[in-house]
């Protein structure tokens, strides 16, 4: 085992070691399959029929509708066990699985049952975050535009767009807030033009394509607010907010990159010499000193992400609320993390030498995947000036 969580045990423990222990199951077909993953640009047939076999897609679904019922901390512990088998193939599930089980707390009970009783099943993926007009006609909105960035998209039955309401001129209806109105509107795959056009040099095999919607009319009951809104559920996931929760889950991607990355190069630098090393490389000081000083700082971010997620699933479930200062903190320490895991794997990638610059090079593959990861909206260093606008008022009024 190479992550140590201290973490006190909950209540779930069991069925989180179930899903990790499901994940162990196939990892050596995830890594035996990573080249075509990355070659394909998606996640392969063999691989896919293995999350399928396994109900992976559903951990987070609530247990009453048949899911698994994780924790939304206990899921990030399985993403982050995946992306270690093969990162692409741990980000694309992770964008399809929180995604489908996020939408269900938020559609009317009606809906949600005709969705599970689908032959195909229910999975989402696709760009959920506001970028056009959705018009809005009567029993429903009229969605019309290019979108992006849907990872999973390959493997999914239905597809998320996000949109802002608007008249049919185009401006927006702005709700009872004064503020615009973001919403997600769900279709049905076969209604969605998916671009197959995702050929990037890291996370290749995520299969996260550009899709067009030709105004296509979405019923007012498949749609659901982006942020805000009452869900219909009372499980722990949906009441954290997607403020909070929207982009917690890639923090466990970044941190299984740095896990496999630092796995990697133990691996590659016991026995390996270097001109002018009288000692293997795994053995000489000058990598043993900044091996230990990457490895802890992979415990602390760690730590620091379990931590804020337990901690806000504590306060909700006690009755509380989201606050201000948690969804800084999960801003704060996504864009951190990244900021750490990176540094990791630059570590990784310079001692891996020669080893870690092939082209199907593994460790050379989590190089890629980790720069690539870096450039997600969601965190973005702009993310540490929001934080900090909220967190430095914590320590300014503080008592002396």
């Amino acid at each position: 085992m190479t992550e140590t969580l201290t973490q006190e045990t909950t209540a779930g423990s069991g069925r989180v070691d179930d899903y990790i222990q499901r994940v162990r199951s196939i990892t050596p077909l995830v890594r035996e399959e990573a080249a075509a993953i990355e070659r394909d640009r998606t996640i392969t047939k063999p691989v896919a029929d293995a999350l399928l076999e396994l109900d992976l897609h559903r951990l987070l679904v609530p247990e009453a509708l048949g899911g698994g019922g994780l924790l939304p901390s206990e899921a990030l512990r399985v993403y982050e066990e995946m992306t270690k088998a093969d990162a692409s193939t741990g980000w694309a599930w992770m964008a399809s699985s929180w995604a489908t089980a996020g939408v269900l707390g938020l559609l009317q009970p009606s809906v949600v049952d005709e969705l599970l009783s689908k032959d195909e099943g229910f999975i989402m993926a696709g760009q959920l975050l506001p970028r056009y007009p959705g018009v809005q006609v009567d029993g429903g909105y009229v969605i019309d535009g290019d979108y992006s960035f849907a990872s999973g998209s390959d493997h999914a039955t239905w597809i998320g767009a996000g949109f802002l309401v608007a008249d049919e001129n185009g401006n927006l209806i702005l709700g009872e807030n004064g503020q615009p109105q973001a919403r997600i509107a769900l279709l049905p795959r076969d209604q969605v033009e998916i671009k197959n056009n995702w050929d990037v040099w890291g996370l290749a095999g995520t299969g996260s394509h550009d899709y067009r919607i030709n105004k296509t009319f979405v019923p007012a009951e498949y749609t659901t607010p982006t942020f805000g809104g009452t869900p219909f559920r009372s499980e722990t996931l949906y009441k954290l907010t997607n403020e909070f929760t929207g982009g917690l889950p890639h923090a466990p991607i970044a941190l299984g990159i740095a896990t496999r990355a630092l796995e990697l190069v133990a691996e590659l630098t016991a026995g390996k010499f270097r001109p002018n090393y009288t000692v293997p490389v795994g053995d000489a000081e000058i990598f043993r000193i900044d091996f230990a000083r990457r490895e802890a700082s992979l415990q602390a971010a760690r730590l620091y992400c379990y931590d804020i997620a337990q901690s806000a699933e504590a306060t909700v479930n006690a009755g509380g609320s989201v606050t201000a200062e948690d969804i800084a903190r999960v801003q704060q320490m996504l864009a951190w993390i990244h900021e750490v895991t990176a540094d990791i794997v630059a570590f990784a990638h310079r001692w891996g030498g020669s080893r870690s610059i092939g082209r199907t090079s593994t460790l050379g593959r989590y190089v890629r995947d980790m720069h690539v990861a870096t450039q997600h909206l969601l965190v973005d260093p702009k993310m540490l000036v929001d934080a900090a606008a909220v967190l430095l008022p914590v320590y300014t009024n503080a008592e002396a």
